[in-house]
């Protein structure tokens, strides 16, 4: 599959040769952390540049893998009211994830694709799913894993609202053991992605890094074709917006400085809140304002969403297309650093303006309670 020839458009598989081709040429060594010398203690050049080029394609192929597995779960998601796929999106399996949610049927059989994708493309020493307490072990050769979120927003299928697969990319040492998907920042992620299942289906993706060709990419999948069809280059975040997304139902377990910027926004701004991540941060992405999912006192300051397969691959796309992403003042989610693969990371991100005046605010509260606590 490449350009389309009726209309000019290029497809994901157009998309990412041309990106590796470039990446290849390009020789930028600083995408990946393999390091080759020569005897003398110099940089072999070449082996460094087919190293390098070596990894992308790999990640390339990742990056189809998981688009093949997507456009397998758009096609039952877009199904889910008729009977031969009722049962799996009401039903549930009878088990508990590693979250203590109820797993519904939907939520599995997505896990299953990305998996089976991911296994049969063998470029992943690491498949780590949301779904699975255990990181799955890949080829042994393999110096890429892949994290994500199978089913983004699941519970909202059955009334047709938009819902999600959130997935990322890291670069692993050869041997490297399970620890080393997650144990690093989320700065650390490559290729990231998500795609929305909506009124159509929408991959949006940055691959490898801020410097891919065409910046972050969005592709609709094309039915006619069985492919993701290149749409928007170079997707930039408005610097700031009239929307703001949260769930205005835990306010009362907030931290102060939190209440204080969305009393804000209630008296400027519009809100907007879906309850799935991927529709909400997408609506963000293209019009603007800002998402949260803030600590509360339920979760003893830890967040609700999990850090390597949500907050990670969003906060990287939000950061490449020109926003911010922080998960308190003066602190960006990229930088957090999990303890476990399920580590959970409260989530502010969007255009940079109005995150950035969240930021003050995060700080003028902390400072006011540090005051008052010293004074007293």
């Amino acid at each position: 599959m490449g350009v389309a020839e009726s209309t000019g458009e290029m497809t994901l598989e157009a998309y990412l040769d041309r990106a590796v081709d470039a990446w290849t040429r390009g020789g930028d060594a600083t995408t990946t952390t393999t390091t080759t010398t020569t005897g003398d203690g110099g940089r072999d050049g070449t082996a460094v540049e087919d190293a390098v080029g070596a990894l992308v394609r790999d990640e390339a192929s990742v990056v189809r893998a998981m688009a093949r597995a997507c456009a397998k779960i758009g096609r039952v998601v877009r199904r889910a009211g008729l009977s031969d796929v009722r049962d799996m999106v009401e039903g549930k399996n009878g088990s508990v994830n590693v979250h203590g949610e109820e797993q519904a049927a939907l939520d599995e059989a997505a896990h299953d694709a990305c998996v089976e994708a991911l296994t049969r493309d063998g470029r992943c020493a690491w498949i780590a799913s949301e779904e699975s307490e255990e990181i799955v072990r890949g080829n042994p050769e393999g110096r890429l894993a892949c994290v994500f979120d199978p089913l983004d927003g699941s519970s909202n299928i059955e009334c047709g609202v938009g819902v999600g697969t959130i997935f990322g990319v890291v670069d692993v040492a050869a041997g490297a053991p399970a620890a080393a998907v997650y144990e690093r920042p989320g700065g650390d992620m490559r290729s990231v992605g998500y795609v929305l299942y909506g009124a159509s289906t929408i991959l949006v993706l940055s691959f490898v890094s801020a410097n891919a060709p065409g910046g972050v990419c969005a592709f609709t999948y094309d039915d006619a074709r069985d492919a993701f069809v290149l749409t928007k280059e170079n997707v930039k975040i408005p610097e700031s917006g009239g929307v703001y997304s949260v769930n205005h139902a835990n306010q009362d377990k907030w931290d102060a400085g939190t209440r204080a910027y969305i009393d804000e926004c209630v008296a400027t701004k519009t809100l907007r809140y879906i309850g799935s991540m991927v529709a909400d941060v997408h609506r963000t992405l293209l019009y603007g304002g800002t998402f949260h999912y803030p600590a509360d006192a339920r979760n003893g300051g830890k967040g609700k969403l999990r850090a390597v397969y949500e907050c990670f691959p969003m906060a990287t796309v939000i950061e490449r297309a020109g926003g911010m992403a922080i998960c308190g003042a003066d602190t960006r989610v990229l930088d957090f650093v999990p303890t476990t693969v399920h580590a959970r990371c409260p989530i502010h991100l969007g255009s940079a303006r109005d995150v950035e005046r969240l930021s003050r605010t995060l700080a003028a509260a902390a400072a006011a309670e540090r005051s008052t606590y010293f004074n007293n």
